[in-house]
């Protein structure tokens, strides 16, 4: 059981690290900080995602995958829907980027969510 504790904990801290490493080696690379800051956004994503899903696993017993998935779609749909009305023709490669970094957003604001949660919960329970 250890085991999954472990995974899990590296699960849920992975975002941290990917941002921050990604960050420095894009930096490093390209010498320029919001490119960094961008594609950093980019990669970290995902982890945020799989990560907010384990998170809430943790905190909750239970799982809210579905809602998560909901969550994605739903956000997609009206950046979609925003993103024509605005701009009339619909370019792809800009509506998947600006889609994928609201969800970085989205995301990153849930996963600091959850961890103020984590720590109160964990405080009450001390006391």
């Amino acid at each position: 059981m250890s085991w999954l504790t472990n995974m899990t904990a590296l699960v849920i801290i992975a975002p941290v690290l990917i941002f921050t490493v990604t960050f420095m080696v894009t930096q490093h690379m390209t010498k320029r900080t919001p490119k960094a800051v961008k594609r950093s956004a980019d990669v970290t994503t995902f982890f945020l995602i799989l990560a907010d899903h384990f998170f809430m696993i943790v905190l909750f017993d239970q799982s809210f995958l579905l809602y998560i998935l909901l969550l994605l779609f739903l956000i997609g749909i009206l950046f979609v829907a925003l993103y024509a009305k605005s701009q009339g023709d619909i370019n792809f490669r800009k509506v998947i980027r600006g889609y994928w970094r609201i969800c970085f957003f989205a995301f990153a604001i849930l996963y600091l969510l959850l961890f103020v949660i984590g720590i109160v919960k964990s405080i009450v329970l001390v006391f």
